[in-house]
């Protein structure tokens, strides 16, 4: 019901109430800007990597643009466009790196980006089971490097089980200890992020 409420509101507005907490926000945003995802991350071609890959990093990219964007400098569709072909180029040359490849293996073809109108962006029905951990996992990687820093051995593979979508039970079997170890040492992740970043992204932890 909030969700179908919410579709009439400007795109600028879903991203302050996204920035506010909302899930519901920031889905509908993935929905209707994840076109915009796919058209960017198909101008870019690399031998070694596949297609799916290139869009899950351009859904970071539009999920670091939602945190980031700051109302009167652009509109939000060009900062999300920057963002997505920022995160894919990274993804790109990161990875061309690791396989000692040179940078000319992956290609961007030429485009022109001619500004969209927020408004005129239609929804699109993206699986909401994957881009939810695309938001969870985005976020954590913003504070990852301080919160590996801050655990103890077992504690680093709860927390990596936890952020590759595990359950408190199947992480418990794995690592050996029961459902109060993995809790606390899941809350004790969340008041980490809570002490670097707004409280206001927490609800995107959930799960």
């Amino acid at each position: 019901m909030i969700k179908y409420a919410l579709r009439s509101k400007p795109t600028e507005k879903l991203v302050e109430l996204a920035q506010s907490g909302l899930t519901e926000a920031m889905d509908l945003i993935i929905e209707k800007f994840y076109p915009m995802v796919v058209r960017i991350a198909s101008q870019f071609y690399a031998p070694w990597a596949e297609f799916d890959d290139i869009v899950q990093n351009g859904l970071i990219g539009l999920i670091k643009a939602i945190f980031y964007y700051e109302p009167g400098k652009s509109s939000f569709s060009t900062f999300a466009w920057r963002s997505i072909e920022s995160e894919v180029k990274t993804f790109i040359t990161y990875q061309n790196r690791k396989k000692n490849k040179m940078l000319s293996d992956s290609t961007s073809m030429d485009s022109i980006y001619d500004d969209v109108d927020d408004e005129q962006i239609d929804y699109f029905v993206a699986d909401t089971s994957t881009t939810t951990n695309v938001v969870r996992n985005t976020i954590l990687s913003i504070v990852h490097e301080e919160i590996l820093e801050s655990l103890k051995e077992d504690e680093i593979k709860i927390f990596e089980l936890w952020l590759d979508g595990y359950s408190y039970k199947e992480i418990e079997e794995q690592v050996g200890v029961n459902f109060k170890k993995v809790d606390n040492t899941i809350q004790k992740v969340k008041r980490i992020i809570r002490s670097r970043l707004s409280a206001s992204i927490l609800p995107f932890l959930e799960g």
